[in-house]
Formats: structure tokens, C-alpha cells, sequence
């Protein structure tokens, strides 16, 4: 097989060097149209305004690092620099949009993604009427916790617990607390309980050994018990309004008697002081009037006639009561 031998007047070869320049245009293109890209979202070409914060320490803190609102990236770390006081100044680039949500009284937090993830500063807290922050203010640091400070925090927060469940372990074991007691009285009930269970159970038994003839006298005396009690309750409703009507017309005539009596001792009182100036003399002219009666009585008896015709007074003799 014969091979041809390539030369530049090839017509294959005609507007190479054109072809590479338009490719090499095309990937300058897509490069800078993606730098552009990227620059546009990490807000590269957008306006922004530098904030300072005040840190002790520098842990955590690196330029680059994110700085979010409310979750948002709204700007990046921009400087870290250790000051004459052994003090970290550290520069915020904002970006210009988001600064009417960053007030003097925000508060910048370090915070990280998980436990291992990247730190970044959230930017929270700032009043609605506090005033916004301006070019080159400063913000109040708040710094993340490290796993040594969440450890320490832990302990403190742990202890107290401790402390206060041995506490409690000590009260519950105590032989003379009121757990202890209230277990043994709940001992004692389960035992008076089951005393109880166990009478039951007895009587239980005993009204199961009872005859049937014995059972059915005692179930007929109840039910005769019941039926006179019904017809008595029956009679008491039936002669009832009776007696209340007879107690109601007793008590009106006893009223009316009560007003004639009280109408009789008026009339007396009103009578006895008529007459009571009259009392004394009329008592005198009885006495006299008897004295003289008596007397002309006592001549007449002692006189022949009569005396022969009226039979003699009866002479009384005391009889004792164990005579007959």
C-alpha cells in the first residue's frame, strides 16, 4: 500500500492556524463568561461595605470565612490581624444590599457546621429601631464555643444533677423518711387487704353452705317485711292529709280558745277593780250576817220543839285504815 507524503500545500491543512485561534477564543470565552459566573454569585463585582470586629483570641477566625443573616451568605471575612493590645481585629466585607438589616446593636457569632465543619459568623440580634450600622463600625463578638468550653459548660450543667440525685437517693434509703415509712404502710395495707380477701372469702363460703329451705325463709320474711312496710307508708299517705287537716282545724279553734280566754281575763281584771273597793265591806256584813245566822240556829235547836223533832248530830270516830 503506497502512502502519500503530507505536504503543506495539503489541502487539509488550508485555515488550520484560523481553526486553532477560534477554538482557543471560544475556550477564553467560556473561561471568562464562567469566571464571571462565579464572581457574580460569590458577589465578587457587587458593592460592599467594610465592618470591624473585636476578638480575644483568633480561634476560628480566618479570611474567607462566611459571614450569614438569618442563613443567608450576605458577605466573607475579609482581613485577621493580631493588634498592639495581643487583641484580633477582624474586617467584614458586607455587602452594601443587606447593611439596612445590620444595626449598632447586632451581635457577630461564630458558629460552625456541626461539630466539625467550617466556622462562619452569623450576624443576629439588632433592634427595628436601632439605627443601621455604617462604614468601618464595629460589632459586639460573640466567639464559639470549643469543645473544652462544651465539655466545662457540661460539667456545670451535670454536676448540680448529680449532686441533686444523690440527694435524693440518700432521702429515698433513709430508714426513717417518708418514703420508707409510706412503703411499709402500703406493706401493711396489702396485709390487712388480704386479711380482709380471706374473711370474704369465708363468708363467701358460709353463705354457700346455707340451705335452700333456709335461704328461702329468710327471702320470704323479707319480702313480708317489705309489703307491710309498703302498706303501712300506703295508710300513713292515706290518712295523712286528714290529720293534717284535723292539727290544722285544731289549732284554729285552739287559737280561737286562746282569744276567748285571753277576752274572759280581761273582762275578770276589769271586774276585780271595780269591785275591789267593795271588798272589805261586804266581807264585814258576811261575817256579821253569819255570826248572827249561827246564833239564831243555836236558839232554835235548843228550843222544846224543835229540838224534839230534829234528829241528834252524828258522832265521827276515826277509823284506822288496817280495821275493817
Amino acid at each position: 500500500m503506497a502512502v502519500s507524503i503530507l505536504r503543506d500545500q495539503d489541502p487539509r491543512f488550508r485555515l488550520l492556524g484560523w481553526r486553532v485561534g477560534l477554538t482557543a477564543l471560544l475556550l477564553l470565552g467560556i473561561l471568562l463568561v464562567l469566571a464571571g459566573f462565579l464572581g457574580e454569585r460569590s458577589g465578587l463585582f457587587r458593592d460592599k461595605t467594610r465592618i470591624q470586629l473585636l476578638a480575644e483570641n483568633g480561634t476560628g477566625l480566618a479570611p474567607g470565612l462566611q459571614v450569614r443573616l438569618s442563613g443567608f451568605r450576605i458577605g466573607v471575612v475579609d482581613d485577621v490581624q493580631l493588634n498592639n493590645e495581643a487583641r484580633v481585629d477582624v474586617t467584614l466585607l458586607i455587602e452594601t444590599r443587606y447593611m439596612k438589616w445590620v444595626k449598632d446593636d447586632a451581635l457577630a457569632i461564630l458558629q460552625q457546621d456541626g461539630l466539625v465543619g467550617d466556622h462562619f459568623i452569623e450576624i443576629a440580634g439588632g433592634s427595628p429601631a436601632a439605627k443601621q450600622l455604617q462604614e468601618d463600625g464595629t460589632l459586639t463578638f460573640v466567639p464559639a464555643m470549643g469543645l473544652s468550653d462544651i465539655a466545662q459548660d457540661l460539667r456545670n450543667r451535670t454536676l448540680p444533677l448529680l449532686d441533686e440525685m444523690r440527694n435524693t437517693m440518700q432521702y429515698i434509703n433513709d430508714p426513717q423518711g417518708d418514703v420508707r415509712k409510706t412503703v411499709a404502710n402500703v406493706q401493711n395495707m396489702t396485709a390487712e387487704l388480704r386479711q380482709t380477701r380471706e374473711q370474704l372469702s369465708q363468708l363467701l363460703l358460709n353463705l354457700s353452705n346455707l340451705s335452700d329451705g333456709e335461704l328461702r325463709q329468710t327471702l320470704q320474711h323479707t319480702d313480708a317485711l317489705l309489703q307491710r312496710t309498703d302498706q303501712i307508708a300506703a295508710e300513713l299517705q292515706q290518712q295523712l292529709p286528714g290529720m293534717l287537716a284535723d292539727t290544722a282545724s285544731g289549732l284554729a279553734s285552739f287559737k280561737q280558745t286562746a282569744a276567748d280566754a285571753s277576752a274572759t281575763m280581761a273582762l275578770l281584771r276589769q271586774t276585780g277593780e271595780q269591785a275591789a273597793p267593795q271588798i272589805p265591806g261586804m266581807v264585814r256584813n258576811a261575817d256579821e250576817l253569819l255570826y248572827d245566822a249561827g246564833a239564831t240556829l243555836n236558839g232554835l235547836q235548843q228550843s222544846w220543839p224543835l229540838k224534839s223533832l230534829l234528829p241528834p248530830e252524828p258522832v265521827v270516830s276515826f277509823v284506822p285504815e288496817s280495821r275493817p
